[in-house]
């Protein structure tokens, strides 16, 4: 019993002598520990500069700062807001003034970095993703010294592996602070879609994704987090906070911008729910009044008012194009009554502006230029990155496109449904025998003007959906149709135009863009209605927008959910 005892005591003691070293052995430099979990440290932190939430900052670095030792220097990423200076990687040597005190840049550091991060203090004079955060930073590491760094957007990923490598060799026990804002711009309800993908691809440290697919305001300062976190074996992405300023200021329409919280520590990569994102839009055209009013200045100043983030952000993107591209000018002919339609080049360029990942040509005139301008476009597009969706034969319905997501993907198939009904049935089955595919049909069909789908849409999309399909969202009709959910499966018969100069009536200026997710358990989606204003779309806000959505969800109501955001439609997928 007495040696019982004593090794009992001795056990004792060294569970007290861990518990006391927990709380006061030195840790390296710039690593935080979690002390509510044993061997926890956090290499990076990822905040947000927007002032709105500069209090919810303060108490997030605060967290922080209760369990580290002072980092000796800050790392501290932001976009370059302004494109100021020349390279496309900048820092600076500058002693940063503050109200509180002073910052030191770390000069060693910095002096390693020449020749991949160009110094460049100009740049810095007004950049508020670095100045807004420095009084945050030193009020909890006064003694700490910084090495700024901002990035232009498209920073190529191997430079920024470059970097990564640098700074690891020369400062590896720094603390990494990305201070980087999520969705800009759109209405709470897009921008908390386009942050899932955000938040989905820090967790499973997809570089590539983030360098792509994701609408933040700096993508490479958040590569650059990822690759720090796998150096520094801390994996594991964990959220503290996500805020929208839609929601903070009770404006879920107004434009927002959203804010994440974050840090990576010890731990491998967590796993995530299996998922795809999309976001459709309707009918746009390039020739007559578009191309008239918009070629001398670039096409894509067509987008200006609706902006190049809304279809950036999901895992696919896709709109009906209306017509061939030609390799070569075309004249200039505004005639309402000219249906032969051929775009300019200059039409690549517009799509790219708003990051359309695919383009349907399964319509009524993309083969107005004959089978040589229909290969030109399929070309041009893919030369551009974009991919062509089907065609104007029933032929080119294998055409599909497809896109991965996380664990799912999303096949299109695109058909000309106008003169002829070619029979999907075998090509979705095809596609659904692969458990992790998920099938959109996008039809070009129904009658033109008509606010409500015919009985030959409706035959249609059911025996697509009886086949397989798990969503139906057509066009052609150049006005909003009604919707409709058959067997737990969305029907959008009809989602208008985006882009047309069909200025002859309200109905035809107006549109929708239907975006959302599909999991293995729901299919969750939302319509944003868009009009175009001298030839300008743009979404629609406020009272207007939600006429129009009235309208639309009052034959599916008993599927609607109403969010701080919006209204949802959210439907179980199996």
């Amino acid at each position: 019993m007495k040696k019982l005892d004593v090794i009992i005591g001795a056990l004792i003691c060294l569970l007290i002598v861990a518990f006391v070293a927990s709380r006061f052995i030195k840790l390296p430099s710039g690593v935080i520990t979690d002390l509510s979990r044993s061997n926890v440290s956090i290499s990076a932190v990822i905040l947000p500069h927007h002032d709105l939430v500069k209090r919810q900052r303060q108490q997030f670095l605060g967290e922080i700062k209760k369990n580290i030792n002072t980092p000796e220097t800050v790392i501290l990423l932001s976009p370059n807001h302004y494109l100021s200076g020349t390279a496309d990687i900048q820092t600076t040597d500058q002693i940063w003034e503050i109200t509180s005190g002073q910052i030191s840049p770390d000069l060693e550091v910095i002096k390693a970095l020449e020749g991949l991060a160009s110094n460049e203090p100009g740049s810095f004079a007004n950049e508020h993703g670095i100045k807004l955060v420095l009084a945050d930073l030193w009020q909890q590491f006064p003694d700490s010294k910084i090495v700024p760094l901002i990035f232009k957007t498209g920073v190529a990923k191997q430079k920024l592996e470059r970097l990564e490598t640098l700074l690891t060799a020369n400062c590896r026990d720094c603390l990494l602070v990305a201070s980087v804002d999520f969705s800009h711009y759109q209405p709470t309800q897009l921008a908390d879609l386009h942050d899932q993908l955000a938040i989905r691809s820090l967790t499973t440290l997809n570089i590539d994704k983030i360098l792509t697919d994701v609408e933040v305001d700096s993508p490479p300062a958040l590569a650059l987090a990822i690759m720090w976190a796998k150096a520094h074996q801390t994996e594991k992405f964990t959220v503290s906070n996500h805020t929208n300023s839609g929601l903070i200021t009770s404006q879920p329409d107004a434009e927002g911008t959203s804010h994440l919280f974050a840090t990576y520590s010890t731990g491998k990569e967590q796993p995530v729910e299996p998922v795809v994102s999309f976001i459709i839009g309707g009918d746009v055209m390039f020739g007559r009044s578009i191309a008239h009013n918009f070629l001398s200045g670039g096409l894509a100043k067509s987008f200006d008012q609706l902006g190049d983030r809304v279809f950036w952000g999901t895992d696919s993107s896709i709109v009906n194009l209306e017509g061939p591209i030609s390799a070569t000018a075309v004249p200039d002919n505004e005639d309402p009554n000219n249906l032969h339609f051929n775009f300019p080049p200059e039409t690549i360029n517009a799509i790219k502006y708003i990051k359309v990942k695919a383009v349907s040509l399964a319509n009524n005139h993309s083969g107005n230029a004959g089978s040589t301008g229909l290969e030109t476009t399929r070309a041009l597009l893919t030369k551009a990155g974009i991919q062509p969706l089907s065609g104007p034969g029933n032929g080119d319905i294998d055409r599909v496109v497809s896109f991965e997501g996380e664990g799912l993907a999303l096949d299109i198939i695109g058909v000309h449904s106008l003169v002829s009904q070619p029979d999907l049935a075998p090509l979705i089955k095809k596609l659904k025998t692969d458990p992790t595919h998920r099938v959109l049909v996008f039809p070009h069909w129904g009658v033109e003007y008509q606010p409500k789908h015919s009985s030959l849409q409706e035959k249609l999309a059911h025996s697509w959906i009886d086949a397989g399909a798990d969503l139906v969202i057509g066009a052609h009709p150049h006005v909003i149709q009604d919707a409709e959910i058959y067997k737990n499966r969305p029907i959008f018969y009809s989602l208008g135009n985006l882009l047309f100069d069909q200025t002859f009536s309200k109905e035809t200026q107006q549109g929708l863009i239907v975006a959302g997710e599909i999991t293995n358990n729901n299919i969750r989606l939302f319509a944003l209605p868009v009009e175009s204003k001298k030839l300008k779309p743009t979404l629609m806000r406020g009272e207007v927008k939600s006429k129009i959505l009235d309208t639309l969800y009052s034959t599916v109501n008993s599927f609607i959910k109403t969010e701080s955001s919006g209204r949802v439609v959210d439907l179980p997928s199996n």
